[in-house]
């Protein structure tokens, strides 16, 4: 490809975008008109040759944080599985790029520094850099695009020349389901996807919208469970820092992490008091998060029998350590968060505790719940949630239902409540224990 068409391609596509914003005339047909100049312009390049009957490339960004990344993960496998000899790529955010390091479905991964906090021209801005660095020299020939809340997918998968590019619809107000009809695109992203998905009304969970998209396009699905990925020196690592713990006891990990989204925390002063009885009747903990709850997890240390808390916390465990420590565990309790999804997919029971009340159940703000769209499935699961939101709330959807910066409406789930699911799960727990 000659560098300077190469040049003048990502020049002209950041020229527009600037141009747009700075003069407000960001309307259908101005976007219509860019994209359909930028098409001549792939053409020109090559990108939008028939090269064979087979797909040589596939692009695959997924670029949410780990728990999102866990439950859409089953869609790399199955992509391997209908291309057997295809070269993907992957894309990830570059803090979930450990987790994501020994995929066996993939041939490369490259690592994009998400930035939630940036105005979307800049997003764009990224992404055609991102592409022009990295994407378009692969010459892809089909892209997927699966998380449908991100923008910066669809971006990525049109700016790296893929020529074919299914996913999502990106417009909250109809992306979840529809009951068959496709409307016209309303959000820029839409324009770029040559096979837009809608999902059918009767899919709720995550993981199987995002099988979805392969299915629209006709691929078969050989299996929908989750994994996790790590090493062996992970796993012997994780033997070394739980040897000699507790012996002969349950071991539970327990996910305090989620501060990004304050009010899907439960406050460890609640899960104090649960984990004290719970250790009374013959368990012990070991304490997950992040940085962002390493005064939380020294304070449950502190507060906890020495001899059954264990800190990782204060380890500074990355994500493959963390899933492997996590996998040899006996059950998972705490937080709607990265954890509890590593935890389904290493296949252990689960306890969480989220924020989403048991009174508005179904359809939600033009979506569906939380509880319905990340529900632990392949597994046994016990959620715990609140009666009713509190007084005052504005329910918000991307949080399970709480807006409070601080938690709120998940405070009225009593610890002995976990501690009576911790009851209903002990016969199962007893008869698959891992350690």
């Amino acid at each position: 490809m000659p560098e300077e068409k190469f040049s003048n391609l990502i020049e002209s596509e950041k020229k527009f975008f600037k141009s747009v914003y700075a003069t407000g005339t960001f309307t259908v047909d101005v976007v219509k008109k860019f994209f359909a100049d930028t098409e001549k312009q792939f053409a020109e390049l090559g990108y939008r040759e028939n090269r064979t009957t087979e797909v040589e490339n596939i692009l695959v960004p997924l670029l949410d944080d780990v728990g999102d990344f866990v439950v859409a993960g089953p869609v790399l496998r199955e992509i391997r599985r209908n291309y057997p000899a295809a070269h993907i790529t992957l894309v990830v955010n570059k803090s979930v790029y450990p987790l994501a390091e020994f995929c066996p479905y993939v041939n490369e991964i490259l690592k994009f520094d998400v930035d939630n906090g940036i105005l979307l021209e800049e997003e764009i801005f990224r992404c055609i850099d991102f592409a022009g660095e990295h994407l378009l020299k692969r010459h892809f020939t089909l892209s997927f695009c699966f998380q449908y809340f991100s923008h910066r997918q669809i971006y990525l998968s049109y700016f790296s020349g893929a020529k074919i590019r299914v996913g999502h619809l990106v417009d909250r107000e109809y992306n979840l389901y529809s009951d068959g009809e496709i409307p016209a695109p309303v959000h820029i992203a839409n324009f770029l996807l040559t096979h837009p998905v809608i999902h059918p009304k009767e899919i709720f969970h995550d993981t199987d919208r995002s099988l979805y998209v392969l299915e629209s396009v006709g691929l078969k699905i050989g299996a929908t469970n989750t994994e996790i990925w790590y090493t062996g020196e992970d796993l012997f690592r994780a033997k070394k820092i739980s040897e000699g713990f507790a012996p002969g006891r349950i071991k539970i990990a327990l996910g305090i992490g989620g501060k990004s989204h304050p009010g899907k925390i439960y406050p460890v002063s609640q899960y104090l008091p649960a984990l004290k009885k719970i250790i009374s009747k013959g368990a012990a903990v070991f304490i997950f998060g992040g940085a962002t709850e390493t005064d939380d997890a020294k304070f449950l240390r502190e507060n906890l029998p020495e001899e059954f808390a264990k800190n990782i916390v204060a380890l500074k465990a990355g994500w493959r350590l963390t899933s492997a420590l996590i996998s040899l565990s006996d059950l998972y309790i705490g937080n709607d968060t990265g954890t509890a999804h590593i935890a389904v997919a290493a296949k252990l029971p689960v306890i969480t505790v989220i924020c989403e009340a048991k009174s508005e159940e179904g359809d939600f703000g033009g979506g569906i719940r939380n509880f319905r769209r990340f529900f632990p499935r392949q597994t046994p699961a016990i959620v715990l949630r609140p009666e009713k939101y509190l007084d005052g709330c504005v329910k918000n959807f991307f949080v399970g239902g709480c807006s409070a910066p601080e938690p709120h409406c998940i405070k009225q789930i009593k610890p002995d409540e976990i501690v009576a699911a911790y009851d209903k799960m002990l016969d199962y727990i007893k008869k698959n224990k891992r350690t």
